[in-house]
């Protein structure tokens, strides 16, 4: 089967590029693997689930709901394949998709891959003991399943997505012991200029700021978590300052609280595995979470027809992956032939100002919260580096001792990266450790090299498959479950 426009991803990236796809003319399939549209920002609550007054007025909710309704008003030019996972793409164009019913491959004469960004764990001692969760994982609970996580908690971590976070557990009522920013504050008169005119997103960050002072939450900059106490569950928290420049742990100040709930966030990196397989080149932006594709302005990668756009091309949060995926539906459109080219100008120019306005704040957060090699240094030898196969940080550093010079020579000495995970929750701890102890920058540490299926599939559905003759050995031995 071929469809002429695929996007892979419901989020707020997929979304604007069906929107703007369907509203052009071209006809538009939307794979997610969520039950309900919105991605991780704008996530719904099952529907069985009542919505309070104060969610309902939430202003996550209020974006969500208009990007939703926009969606359904051209809703019946959209296929929308909900709980079906990407697990597989060869060529840009060959999907393998699995869903609880069935599999099978799709070919997409134009793909859009917007399948967002996941959370930069960065190891330290006790980060695996249960009770220390991720920002994104504590808001699901309590977006998505009303479930209050803890009672007492410290927030860790660095960027805006802290005092989302704390002001949320905070309404859930969860104790708030403190949020820790890595970073330093950098608002000041000076930084006026680069947010003129958001007025949105400043008012925003002055919500969420005066919800914290307001509940007489401290922030406490420069500041993060050293070790996690407890073995069955947290107990305690061990934190302190680190270096302002370097964010190296300055332990000789060490403080401690005891919590039941440690929620750390430390930035989002781009999820890039479909497009590193569909071929796209990619490049290292530190700023916007690392290995991203290169993309020209409308969107579209090295790879002819296909298309990145959202968190998943570089993190810069919801605002911007909606104008990217209105610049990608419009983008497709126009090489489908479905529209002129001065016809897609003038459809693309609202989005692309749009872009140049929030490109400015998104330097101004960067400058607070880009991650410094310094906290690589939080890790003991016997904390786990790589949780799928158990691989302790003395193991990696054995690697570099033995010659190991990037992420693919460990992966071989060690097994890092080779659990179900296919390293993108050690993966990017490690460059940078890699890069701390080798004296390098993280570009030049490598990357671990996604392999289909990209997450685990279960026999029955490898055994639905049915691979065209153009697929790959990899997409063949993964449809008929022979080895890959």
């Amino acid at each position: 089967m071929t469809a002429p426009l695929v996007i892979i991803g419901g989020g707020p990236a997929g979304m604007a590029t069906a929107i703007e796809a369907a509203k052009a003319g071209l006809a538009c399939t939307l794979l997610d693997e969520a039950p309900r549209l919105g991605g991780q920002v704008y996530r719904q609550p099952p529907r069985e689930f009542r919505l309070t007054e104060q969610q309902m007025h939430n202003r996550d909710y209020r974006r969500g709901a208009a990007l939703r309704a926009e969606f359904a008003a051209v809703g019946d030019r959209i296929e929308l394949r909900s709980e079906t996972a990407v697990v597989g793409l060869e060529g840009g164009h060959e999907i393998v998709w699995t869903s609880r019913e069935a599999s099978g491959t799709l070919r997409a004469e134009h793909l859009v891959i917007a399948t967002g960004a996941y959370e930069r764990p960065v190891p330290f001692p006790g980060w695996t003991v249960p009770g220390v969760m991720t920002a994104g994982g504590a808001q699901s609970l309590v977006k998505t399943l009303h479930v209050q996580p803890g009672r007492r908690a410290l927030v860790a971590g660095t960027g805006p997505l802290l005092l989302v976070a704390a002001n949320q557990l905070h309404q859930a009522g969860v104790e708030i012991v403190a949020v820790l920013e890595a970073g330093r504050p950098t608002w000041s008169p000076r930084v006026l200029p680069k947010v003129w005119g958001e007025w949105q997103l400043l008012h925003d960050a002055w919500t969420y700021w005066r919800g914290l002072r307001r509940a007489r939450i401290p922030v406490h900059f420069n500041h993060t978590v050293f070790e996690a106490h407890g073995r069955d569950e947290v107990e305690a928290v061990s934190y302190g300052p680190i270096d302002p420049v370097t964010w190296q742990p300055q332990r000789e100040r060490v403080q401690r609280a005891e919590v039941d709930l440690l929620v750390v966030g430390f930035g989002l990196v781009p999820n890039t595995a479909l497009a590193e397989l569909a071929g796209c080149r990619h490049e290292y932006m530190h700023e916007v979470g690392g290995w991203i594709p290169v993309r020209t302005p409308h969107m579209e990668t090295t790879v002819p027809g296909v298309f990145a756009v959202g968190d998943g091309a570089g993190v810069a949060g919801a605002l911007v992956a909606i104008q990217e995926g209105r610049i990608a539906g419009i983008s497709a459109a126009e090489r489908a032939g479905v529209l002129s080219a001065a016809e897609a100008n003038r459809r693309r120019a609202p989005a692309l100002e749009r872009l140049r306005s929030l490109a400015r704040v998104r330097g101004l957060l960067d400058e607070m919260s880009r991650l410094r090699l310094g906290l690589s240094e939080l890790a003991a030898p016997s904390t786990l580096a790589c949780r799928c196969e158990e691989v302790s940080l003395s193991e990696v550093d054995n690697a570099i001792q033995q010659g190991a010079q990037d992420l693919q020579a460990v992966k071989l000495l060690t097994r890092l990266g080779m659990g179900p995970c296919q390293g993108r929750n050690c993966g990017p701890s490690m460059a940078m450790h890699l890069a701390n102890k080798l004296g390098r920058g993280p570009a030049d540490t490598g990357r671990i090299n996604p392999r289909p299926p990209l997450k685990p599939v279960t026999l029955g559905a490898m055994a639905q498959l049915n691979v065209s003759a153009t697929a790959d050995a990899d997409l063949a031995a993964l449809a008929h479950g022979g080895p890959r």
